[in-house]
């Protein structure tokens, strides 16, 4: 849903000279600002993929969700990880439990008292997801087996929903198998048979059900009737047909709409710390994503809960193409999760996550005719390259261990692919890039206060140049603001001022995390929150989704003086549009009255529009009851400009706790 406000004419009175100024020197050239700049990090945490962005309504479909790795044992509510030794000290770090579920089986309910539901690993459809859901009758009545998806499932009336069921029967049952979309009152939305045989052969069934009323908290019935026996269920799938771009297995329409409206330039992916693990055997494996979704067996997520690989490398791979971004895989250097078990391969296995790497690398832009990988990317249907830019060579890694690694790995993949961007993963306050050979860029991380951002705006004004640019793959005001403020908001964005003024070296940056669905929120304070229908954008949202519409083609210089440490400008050029463009954070509590001047400007147009984001207190934020609490209002206004010397100026009044973008016609 996009919302507009229109907003009547703004007259700004004529000139008087201000305390505070703001000059403006068109005339000098400051760093152009990449076409790469503003880009997203996807990770599974917070039911981000599976309950988020992937349209799959069904949780559990394929019923491997207590598969646990190997080693791994559950005691009630917690998993505990297989004992290995931290690479750096050797130590085993046997105080480390994870979230674990006491569902008989989760996502799924009998409401029957005469039939057994139980898992099974005998005969599967696929080897790769071997577990079914058993069922047993004794034919007395009708058995309901229910599933309620995310936190409900969101059907909209007359739309199409794609049913697939793996289904198998022995034992004589031979009655009918109803599939039902029912409303959260009880009531049948749509309904269809399914046929099942009743010769023991697994028979995979494909059929249609449209809602005849819209409900956000529907669920999915599967009725068996008329007799005694067994019923096996190897999958069951219900997809929205009005996917993003209509994509088969793809996205869900609204949220990946919300995503593509910030214009990322890339998309990375796939974490975080899924890519390690929280020992290797529970990393996240790119290669078992792909093909037919029924046959992927999923990976319990380091953030507490199985993600079902639905949403896999091809289907990234093709929604960058849909976007117009480039992809970024992130991939294992053989380390595990450095702040959880901390597990390292054996040196003679790392050549095995090399190989791993360049196989992702292929299967995205690989020849057909001379790679395996790039021929099931082709068969798959997309024969052309996929638009795969960068690879981040390792995630949160640090020590000498990963820094022997990241040589090796950078050293191979820059001699087979140079024309491709590799990162290395650069955390702050630990052992850093002067300890490799080489690397393209860096990606340092920041999770931090709103003093923390605030003060560090100018962080890159110093930093040295010449060996690597930046990529800031992960940051965020998380730290004393809850779920999000507005203050977290402001402060990112007089951060990202100082990453935009500095794109000479910073020329990537990547708010995380990106989603949260409301039921299950893994880490504090994320950028879009989502529902089973609702998508809401907090105000930081809306603070990357400005920079983003509004990046210049180049800098120009500003020099600003000002009382507060919370006053926070950069200005720029657009050369398309040919407007000046000017950013200014007012993250005080008083409207920021300033004069601002602007030198080396041949003409300034009077007429200027104004993109404002504010709020009327610093813990104001967005929510699903109120999602456009504080939302960029535009504004046409006229500029009173008076001329001195070279010079133009005028008056201006920023809002209290806000965020605004000025543009105007200059040559």
């Amino acid at each position: 849903m996009k919302r507009v406000f229109t907003l009547l004419l703004s007259v700004i009175p004529a000139f008087v000279f201000s305390d505070d100024s703001i000059m403006v020197k068109m005339r000098e050239h400051g760093a152009d600002v990449p076409e790469s700049m503003y880009g997203v990090f996807f990770e599974e945490i917070n039911h981000a993929g599976d309950g988020g962005l992937y349209a799959e309504l069904v949780q559990n479909r394929s019923f491997e969700e207590l598969d646990m790795p190997a080693g791994y044992h559950a005691d009630g509510p917690w998993l505990y990880p297989a004992q290995t030794r931290y690479h750096l000290d050797g130590k085993v770090r046997t105080d480390r439990r994870y979230r674990w579920t006491v569902e008989q089986i989760p996502g799924w309910e009998l409401e029957s008292p005469n039939a057994i539901m139980s898992l099974t690993r005998e005969s599967p459809m696929f080897d790769s997801a071997p577990t079914q859901l058993h069922l047993a009758f004794d034919g007395k009545e009708t058995v309901r087996l229910v599933n309620r998806g995310y936190w409900g499932m969101a059907v909209k009336a007359g739309e199409r929903y794609h049913l697939r069921t793996i289904i198998k029967t022995s034992g004589g049952y031979n009655g009918k198998v109803k599939a039902k979309i029912v409303s959260h009152a009880n009531n049948i939305l749509a309904e269809t048979v399914i046929g099942c045989g009743s010769n023991g052969e697994w028979n995979d069934m494909r059929s249609e059900l449209v809602p005849s009323f819209t409900d956000r908290e529907a669920r999915l019935v599967l009725e068996f009737a008329g007799g005694m026996g067994q019923v096996w269920l190897d999958y069951v799938s219900l997809f929205p047909e009005e996917t993003f771009n209509r994509r088969p297995n793809g996205m869900r329409n609204d949220v990946a709409r919300f995503l593509a409206d910030l214009r990322p330039a890339f998309f990375r992916w796939p974490g975080g710390c899924v890519v390690e693990g929280i020992t290797l055997g529970n990393r996240f494996e790119w290669k078992k994503t792909l093909g037919d979704p029924a046959a992927r067996p999923g990976e319990y997520s380091t953030w507490g809960y199985r993600c079902s690989y639905g949403m896999g490398w091809h289907e990234v791979l093709q929604y960058c193409e849909d976007i117009g971004a480039k992809a970024m895989f992130v991939c294992n250097v053989g380390l595990a999760c450095q702040f959880r078990m901390g597990e390292a391969c054996s040196e003679d296995s790392v050549r095995y996550y090399l190989d791993d790497c360049i196989d992702a690398i292929e299967y995205a832009i690989g020849d057909p005719a001379r790679n395996k990988w790039a021929r099931m990317r082709a068969e798959a249907g997309h024969p052309e390259p996929f638009p795969l830019g960068y690879v981040e060579i390792g995630n949160e890694n640090w020590g000498h261990v990963y820094d022997k690694r990241f040589d090796y790995f950078y050293e191979e993949l820059k001699r087979r692919y140079p024309h491709l961007t590799f990162i290395y993963n650069e955390m702050p306050d630990r052992e850093g890039p002067s300890l490799i050979k080489k690397t393209d860029m860096i990606d340092p991380h920041w999770y931090e206060t709103p003093g923390f951002f605030y003060g560090n705006a100018r962080l890159f004004d110093t930093w040295e140049r010449g060996k690597y640019t930046i990529y800031v793959g992960e940051y965020a005001c998380n730290r004393n603001v809850g779920g999000g403020k507005m203050v977290a908001a402001l402060s990112e964005a007089a951060f990202i001022s100082g990453m935009e003024r500095n794109s000479d070296i910073v020329r990537m940056a990547s708010y995380a995390p990106l989603l949260e669905n409301q039921h299950d929120r893994r880490w504090a304070t994320n950028l879009i929150w989502l529902n089973s229908d609702q998508v809401v954008g907090r105000s930081s949202y809306y603070v990357q989704k400005m920079f983003a519409e509004n990046r210049p083609t180049y800098n120009v210089k500003v020099t600003h003086t000002a009382k507060d440490s919370l006053h926070h400008v950069i200005a720029g050029y657009d050369v398309q549009t040919k407007e000046l463009v000017v950013k200014v954070v007012n993250g005080s509590d008083r409207p920021y009255d300033v004069t601002m001047a602007v030198e080396g400007a041949g003409r300034l147009s009077a007429a200027a529009t104004a993109i404002t984001l504010k709020a009327g207190n610093l813990n104001d934020e967005n929510s699903f009851d109120n999602p456009y609490r504080i939302y960029p209002q535009s504004m046409p206004v006229e500029l009173a400009w008076a001329t001195d010397g070279a010079r133009k100026l005028c008056n201006y009044t920023f809002p209290k706790y806000s965020f605004t973008v000025v543009r105007l016609k200059a040559e």
